[in-house]
């Protein structure tokens, strides 16, 4: 199956953004770039394009997955590998840094959030399913504990989706736009964050809008161009996003993706991967993502034990948040993310071979 490198570097895209936005939270340097500021205040937004690129790639890399029980636990066993290793690896060193730094007396904020059964939670991948009251441990795996539930979903929603004619998936992707203005309405009316109050309701209309356009494009190759496609939803997801139009910049998104998904597929792909370095940072941005809380939480507690706040130094901040969530965000990949892929490939290809491992007594 051909590999859409535009879309991997959709996720070094969406990573930086979430990650600028998180940066803004304590450096506030939003303000200063003017109308691109309010791009940088609605980073939180990046979450629903993974989202949506999630439902989309895995349509588009199991097309005919079957329906029974056996397929299904594969395809869960290979999706938890993807995501899990690297969890737990954050988790450990958040424990451990969170650990000295109690020996040091330098407490953090909201102690709580790191108490056992919160731990349970994360480790059990369902503190965004309405089981958590906070952001707790390594607070960005809410997100992962969302894309579990969808997986989870996935086998059962595909089988439906990809049996419908054209029709029958038109009218599913305005349901999904309705879910998705839903969740913002639940959200302001009930004071959710939509993270780990609320992530259900957040990812499943993005994630089968996603699943649902996939069937539809060998007929939109008929009559678009997948880089213009691409190209209107890149300028309407920068524009409403800067306008803080969070449903526009959602739909955007998601215009933006299927153009590349589509562009991708009549053969002119590969427009973003010719930006040095993209690519790999996509590569890299699940690790990347799941580092930066253990960094900003290591950051806030230097720097109030320090007494300085980081808005007051946003350049030092800036860089040296950035340079260190870099740093352990290629060693989480490197040592963790890789090998445990690298390990899972390698059991499963001796599993199809139908080779024996020894017994031990």
């Amino acid at each position: 199956m051909k590999h859409l490198t535009d879309l991997t570097c959709c996720r070094a895209i969406f990573a930086a953004w979430v990650f600028a936005y998180h940066l803004n939270l304590e450096a506030k340097y939003a303000p200063a770039l003017g109308a691109a500021g309010g791009f940088v205040q609605r980073g939180a937004i990046g979450v629903d394009g993974f989202f949506i690129l999630s439902g989309m790639i895995l349509a588009y890399a199991h097309p005919d997955l079957p329906i029974n029980f056996a397929e299904a636990r594969r395809f869960w066993g290979k999706r938890l590998v993807r995501i899990y290793p690297v969890h737990i690896a954050m988790i450990v060193a958040m424990a451990l840094m969170v650990g000295t730094a109690w020996v040091l007396h330098m407490h953090p904020r909201d102690p709580d959030r790191f108490g056992l059964g919160e731990l349970l939670n994360n480790l059990l991948l369902v503190h965004a399913w309405g089981f958590s009251d906070r952001w707790a441990w390594n607070y960005p795996s809410w997100s992962i504990s969302a894309e579990w539930a969808a997986y989870l979903a996935f086998p059962f929603l595909w089988a439906l989706l990809r049996r419908q004619n054209g029709i029958g998936l038109v009218l599913v992707l305005p349901l999904t736009l309705l879910g998705v203005v839903a969740a913002r309405l639940i959200a302001h009316q009930e004071g959710l964050t939509l993270t780990y109050d609320g992530g259900l309701i957040r990812i499943f209309p993005e994630f089968i809008a996603g699943m649902a356009i996939l069937p539809l494009l060998p007929r939109l190759a008929r009559w678009f161009d997948g880089r213009l496609l691409a190209l209107a939803g890149a300028v309407g997801f920068a524009v409403a996003a800067a306008a803080s139009a969070e449903v526009v910049t959602i739909v955007a998104l998601w215009l933006m993706l299927t153009g590349l998904m589509l562009a991708g597929q009549q053969g002119r792909g590969g427009l973003l991967a010719r930006i040095p370095g993209l690519h790999w940072l996509g590569e890299v941005s699940y690790s990347y993502y799941m580092s930066f809380a253990l960094v900003e939480t290591l950051q806030a507690t230097l720097w109030r034990r320090l007494d300085v706040l980081p808005e007051d130094h946003k350049a030092l901040y800036l860089f040296s948040t950035t340079a260190l969530t870099l740093a352990v965000a290629t060693l989480a990949w490197l040592l963790v993310e890789r090998p445990a892929l690298r390990a899972y490939g390698m059991v499963t290809q001796r599993r199809e071979r139908g080779v024996g491992y020894p017994v031990r007594l």
